[in-house]
């Protein structure tokens, strides 16, 4: 496990960080290795996550609820993306005379939404979304988190993530007006 201490400041927010470990390891191993089909890397890409989430223990509740759960998972998950592309990057480098091969595209798990009662519908709509989309507006809406820390969580610009979140909202949008739904 990461020496938390060291980030941590009371006995009290170590002790919630290792509960968040201890709850949340095996699912974002497998958020990191269903995208990395690595499993070294996958394991890799969860230390980085906790790392990411040491930064911002303060916004965490509780532990043990859907915000929470989804935090960890966009975490783990931009970590894996990133660590894909990059590593999709450097194959590149190195093969380029060949120019027809092209990398299976990491698989997209569909992440379970645990939707509150009323909101189910919305949840499946969003569900259609591309997860870097998904992800900027659960973090902003459902999570509470401002643009500068959503781009701090997810390593990108604050422009990037507005230009995400408009987009998103945008898709949306679209969806929600093919269901025959005006508004949110």
């Amino acid at each position: 496990m990461l020496a938390a201490g060291a980030w941590l400041g009371s006995h009290a927010e170590e002790n919630k960080f290792e509960q968040l470990y201890l709850a949340y390891r095996q699912v974002m191993f497998y958020a990191a290795n269903s995208i990395l089909k690595d499993p070294a890397m996958a394991e890799d890409a969860v230390h980085q996550a906790f790392i990411r989430i040491l930064n911002h223990m303060g916004k965490i509740g509780e532990v043990h609820c859907p915000q929470t759960r989804s935090f960890v998972v966009i975490i783990v998950r931009n970590v894996a993306i990133n660590l894909y592309n990059s590593r999709k990057k450097q194959l590149a480098l190195s093969l380029d005379e060949l120019a027809e091969w092209t990398p299976d595209e990491a698989a997209s798990p569909s992440d379970e939404l645990e939707a509150k009662e009323g909101s189910l519908h919305l949840a499946q709509l969003m569900a259609r979304l591309p997860d870097g989309y998904r992800s900027v507006l659960l973090l902003k809406y459902d999570n509470g988190y401002s643009t500068a820390e959503i781009a701090s969580m997810l390593g990108l610009t604050e422009e990037n993530v507005k230009k995400r979140l408009q987009r998103a909202r945008k898709k949306l949008q679209e969806i929600l007006e093919r269901e025959g739904v005006n508004r949110i």
